[in-house]
């Protein structure tokens, strides 16, 4: 599984697409249902976590985990927060469970990108 992650419009989504070009891909968005996996999939580039509650992002972590013994994942996650606390305690909620959520996937993927600005920072891996 590879991570890459960084604040919004910072240029992940175009990172992963010149990254994957020419394979396969499936890209899926996490807060749809979790979808079936189309044939002929090579990669399955996953996104949307940012926004979704912490039962969700449980079995969304599982599925990931079941995939990645089948496929190349590229998860593309969005970095909320930056440190800022939220006024709202539901966006605080939301904020650690999306970070704990992150710590998660980071501990098991394969490499792990930061994306600042278009410019990618190795932080795990290749």
């Amino acid at each position: 599984m590879h991570i890459i992650f960084g604040g919004a419009f910072n240029g992940k989504r175009a990172f992963v697409e010149k990254q994957l070009a020419g394979q396969n891909v499936q890209w899926i968005n996490a807060e749809e249902e979790i979808p079936a996996i189309l044939p002929n999939i090579e990669v399955l580039a996953v996104t949307g976590f940012e926004n979704i509650q912490e039962n969700q992002l449980n079995k969304w972590f599982s599925q990931l985990k079941q995939w990645d013994e089948e496929k190349e994942i590229y998860v593309v996650a969005t970095e909320i927060g930056r440190g800022i606390v939220p006024m709202e305690a539901s966006m605080r909620k939301l904020r650690d469970d999306v970070g704990r959520f992150y710590q998660q996937l980071f501990a098991v993927a394969e490499s792990v990108t930061r994306i600042w600005y278009g410019i990618p920072q190795t932080i795990k891996g290749r």
